[in-house]
């Protein structure tokens, strides 16, 4: 989610809450770029969350779970 996003969240669930789930979601993104930057695993494994976060935005980005695509391969008849 982006700033704006936060924004509009804390009007729903307070400044407060809306902080702490910003500040995890951008540890998280730290994780993986720290991943990608040192091309190598981490000393120190993952939690569960922060592997399902990975390979969740790694699957987001296959064109086959892109919005509004509608599959026409081989695979697809």
């Amino acid at each position: 989610m982006d700033d704006d996003s936060f924004r509009l969240a804390a009007s729903l669930v307070g400044k407060a809450y809306a902080d702490q789930g910003q500040q995890a979601i951008k540890r998280r993104e730290g994780l993986t770029k720290a991943l990608l930057s040192e091309r190598r695993l981490p000393r120190v494994g993952w939690d569960d969350a922060s592997i399902e976060h990975l390979l969740s935005n790694l699957a987001l980005m296959d064109s086959n779970n892109f919005l509004d695509n509608a599959g026409v391969g081989e695979r697809e008849v």
